[in-house]
């Protein structure tokens, strides 16, 4: 059982977490080991995030501090959370490819943002590719009709040159 102070200070490392979080993932992690559960947090400190594992009542108060409306008591499970700094589709990927590998982790949902998002969001998110190659191709459809257009007014001035070719050669002909 925590005592009132190791409660609070859980609570204001949960809100040190929430207020630098980009984005955080909900896991139910029974069954994993400790070797397992190191090889998680390493894998996520690579992606500019971490891990953690608290009681569900210390989650609750340090979110309703926040103005998110997420229950974790009514989650199943033990919970422990995956708080990502960086790039938000980074952790995702971690924590699907992770659940692949040991079955008896879960994924239970997100915080992006205010959002709440549920796992099949969460799977369908680490699908995405990362954010730098999302706005490359975000350039490329928006270059794609400047590209056309200087194509055509390059192919005309061609053209145009080459009817004032054979206009001067039938000039010096004639």
């Amino acid at each position: 059982m925590l005592k009132k102070i190791q409660k609070e200070e859980a609570i204001r490392e949960l809100n040190d977490k929430l207020d630098r979080k980009k984005v955080v993932f909900l896991s139910d992690f029974r069954g994993i080991s400790v070797m397992n559960a190191q090889e998680l947090r390493r894998a996520l400190k690579k992606t500019d995030a971490e891990y953690k594992v608290a009681k569900k009542t210390l989650f609750d108060r340090a979110l309703s501090e926040h103005g998110i409306e997420y229950k974790t008591r009514e989650l199943e499970g033990q919970i422990g959370a995956a708080f990502g700094y960086g790039e938000e589709t980074a952790p995702a990927k971690v924590l699907v490819k992770f659940r692949k590998d040991h079955d008896s982790f879960k994924i239970l949902g997100a915080i992006l943002g205010d959002k709440i998002l549920t796992e099949q969001q969460v799977t369908a998110m680490a699908k995405l590719p990362a954010r730098e190659i999302l706005l490359g191709q975000v350039i490329g459809a928006m270059q794609a009709p400047i590209r056309g257009l200087a194509a055509v007014l390059q192919a005309n001035i061609g053209n145009l040159a080459i009817v004032l070719q054979k206009v001067g050669e039938q000039s010096q002909t004639v």
